[in-house]
């Protein structure tokens, strides 16, 4: 008599195609850090192209003060040209890019805005996100989630990541250190941590690792610490500087876990970042 195949549903086959698939997942986590950490990957065509425009463009913390006075439209904001007056122009931020997401967020702060919250920011750099929460929500607690090594972006494109973590300690010293909890370490162990303390967030700002696997995790470790009527942002929605593979960008991630939670979720805007709200 034969046997038959073992069914789907039968606990034992899906805990060893979970196995499987973990392994496989690792596996692969190994061959793109060494792919990362390789001479190849800091030389490559794409990534010199990328290094000459940053550096042609880049400027020091004392040519950007005022600059935001004739920036484009969307990036003058009252609440932005506010903030880089008092904090932005005294701080040593090398990039002001958040400054256009703030017209889109400031909705979103306005709802926690007189009242104690908590913010979870994965991915914090040189603090000017964090600062400027900080500066918008005068109740708030930041919780700031880095290893302040950069990423391998930053290692190619010869960003300067020697000093990081002192240059985000003294940026947020600008507004009120009190109020920012800094965590120092990788999101995917971090955030387990956050999960056994049973932390819980009104605002989550993914913006770590661009590799797609990487956001797939911080996005479900994040979605656990969210409180009901919560909000989580994904920044670089669109960034595919290097290439189309799915595993290279945060896009596809972000798709693949706006339609795991579904009805769960309510997106709130789409565009360069993505917005959704926790309904339960």
């Amino acid at each position: 008599m034969e046997d038959k195949p073992a069914s789907v549903s039968d606990p034992t086959v899906i805990i060893g195609e979970n196995q499987r698939l973990q392994k496989e997942v690792a596996v692969l986590r190994e061959r793109v850090e060494a792919l990362e950490r390789s001479r190849w990957w800091r030389l490559h065509p794409r990534f010199v192209v990328l290094r000459a425009k940053r550096l042609a463009r880049r400027k020091p913390p004392s040519a950007r003060i005022g600059e935001l006075a004739t920036a484009a439209p969307a990036e003058r904001h009252p609440l932005a040209l506010a903030f880089d007056d008092e904090i932005g122009s005294k701080g040593t931020f090398s990039e002001t890019w958040f400054y256009s997401h703030v017209d889109e967020w400031e909705p979103l702060l306005r709802e926690l805005d007189g009242r104690p919250s908590a913010v979870l920011e994965i991915g914090s750099y040189e603090g000017l996100s964090a600062s400027y929460v900080l500066w918008r929500l005068r109740e708030a607690v930041v919780t700031c989630v880095d290893t302040f090594e950069g990423s391998p972006e930053n290692i190619a494109y010869g960003d300067d990541v020697a000093d990081l973590e002192s240059r985000f300690d003294a940026n947020v010293a600008l507004v009120d250190p009190s109020r920012v909890r800094k965590v120092r370490g990788d999101s995917r162990r971090v955030l387990l941590d956050l999960g056994a303390e049973e932390t819980r967030f009104d605002l989550v700002y993914v913006d770590g690792s661009h590799h797609g696997l990487d956001v797939i995790v911080d996005a479900a470790l994040t979605w656990q610490l969210l409180c009901p009527g919560g909000i989580v942002i994904f920044d670089d929605y669109r960034w595919s500087k290097l290439g189309d593979d799915p595993l290279t960008r945060p896009g596809p991630a972000v798709d693949a876990f706006l339609e795991l939670v579904g009805g769960h979720g309510d997106v709130l805007f789409r565009g360069d970042q993505v917005a959704i709200r926790k309904l339960d």
